[in-house]
């Protein structure tokens, strides 16, 4: 099978760079050929900007062929590259979708920020006659990601990559299956779990606001253990805990001292944004791997386990997650899969119990490792790329209608799409 594998251009694709890379490398792995676009709101594009030597060893190269970096997202020669503003590049992209059996959108529509307002043209980006899936990586659909429902009837399927995206899903007119994120399960330990040898956590994270990096921070000081405490990852709420000039009032303490600073004081190892290769080599020599995120309003629709406790499961390293991050999880079970920290008004001081607690029970710890084996096999990329293959080929699937509604009736008048949509979700335009 030929697969074409595209997403609209964004600020930040976080986990959708490894999910992409990952089911692209499974999908070759089992015998279908894999190209990849993007999609972006210009005109043209100048001349492929150069990278050093220096700058391209920060870089990876794994299932797309296209070199990688955590944060900066992909590097993209132009050839890779869609300017779907020019009716030509347009229509030659719509074509060539015709050349593929599947097209798999890893962000199916473009978000509804400034540098989209007025722009209409990627509405006729979608080719009828092709199998479109859609990638649910969002489990706020409802509020983030509405508009889909104006091209669903292109789309012959939807994927959610967890819970909370499934069940938030629902408010889209296309047929959804959730198939979670692949992953290289190969190598996973399998010999006697060597807690002894492991000191401490590691937690690697986007720093967004709903990843509630800071309570973990906050907890920190309050930890009475000796053992390693690793943070890393980047994002605009680390640029803002750690400003000099712009750090929120939220991010100091009732002493008036900056939180990031007094973890730091209290053994904190922050380093940084760094490759998965590295984040895996942490997590195998730690015995925690922490996820402080929650979202109520994503909660409300199911869990939004991350990508980083299945990153710890294949490590040998204990995932620990909060009740609401894994609220109602059929995928992962507390106690079981990962050790639950309660979301509440004492969390910090909650945080560094649980955390002390299970760095010290090496019992629990190895129980839950030892389950993990077999549930890390769910999220082997292979098996998750045969998941697509099949969700491709039901001949059940794609029986969508299309919808009526006063926004289709401003797109077919070339009146401001995003300008009405986004003055509906009170965006200032």
């Amino acid at each position: 099978m030929k697969i074409l594998m595209t997403l609209f251009d964004i600020q930040d694709y976080g986990g959708i760079i490894n999910h992409a890379e990952n089911l692209a490398m499974g999908l070759k792995e089992i015998g279908h050929e894999v190209d990849f676009v993007k999609l972006c709101p210009k005109k043209k594009f100048g001349s492929t900007r150069a990278v050093s030597a220096e700058s391209i060893a920060e870089y990876r190269k794994l299932g797309t062929g296209l070199f990688y970096h955590q944060s900066k997202g992909w590097w993209w020669p132009n050839e890779n590259k869609v300017a779907y503003l020019d009716d030509v590049a347009r229509a030659k992209f719509v074509e060539k979708c015709a050349d593929y059996d599947a097209v798999l959108w890893h962000i199916p529509v473009p978000t509804c920020n400034k540098d989209n307002a007025g722009v209409n043209e990627w509405l006729q980006l979608y080719n009828p006659d092709t199998k479109n899936i859609a990638i649910i990586h969002d489990g706020n659909m409802p509020e983030l990601y509405p508009h889909l429902n104006y091209v669903a009837h292109y789309f012959h399927g939807m994927v959610c990559v967890h819970e909370s995206a499934y069940h938030s899903a629902s408010c889209i007119g296309i047929p959804r299956k959730m198939i979670v994120n692949p992953f290289d399960v190969f190598g996973i330990e399998r010999q006697y779990p060597d807690f002894h040898n492991r000191s401490g956590f590691t937690a690697v994270q986007v720093f967004k606001a709903w990843k509630r990096v800071d309570d973990l921070i906050r907890a920190i000081p309050h930890m009475k253990n000796k053992e390693n405490k690793v943070v890393g990852g980047a994002g605009i709420e680390y640029r803002y805990m750690t400003s000099q000039d712009k750090c929120k009032p939220k991010y100091f303490d009732k002493a008036g001292d900056r939180i990031w600073d007094k973890a730091l004081r209290h053994g904190m190892n922050y380093v940084g944004t760094i490759p998965t290769d590295v984040h895996y080599q942490l997590l195998r020599k730690s015995k925690l791997q922490i996820d402080p995120s929650w979202s109520r309003k994503y909660s409300a629709f199911g869990a939004h386990f991350n990508r980083t406790s299945v990153e710890a499961m294949l490590c040998g390293a204990v995932p620990v997650a909060t009740d609401l991050g894994m609220n109602k999880s059929q995928v992962f079970k507390a106690g079981v899969n990962y050790i639950e920290l309660e979301v509440g008004a004492e969390s910090q001081h909650h945080y560094a119990g649980v955390i002390d607690d299970a760095l010290n029970d090496e019992i629990r710890w190895r129980d839950i490792v030892i389950n993990n084996y077999s549930l890390a096999k769910r999220f082997d990329r292979k098996q998750v790329a045969q998941e697509y293959i099949d969700f491709i080929n039901d001949k059940t699937l794609g029986e969508t209608g299309k919808e009526t509604t006063e926004l289709i009736d401003a797109m077919l008048n070339k009146l401001d799409f995003f300008g009405i949509w986004q003055a509906r979700m009170g965006y200032i335009v």
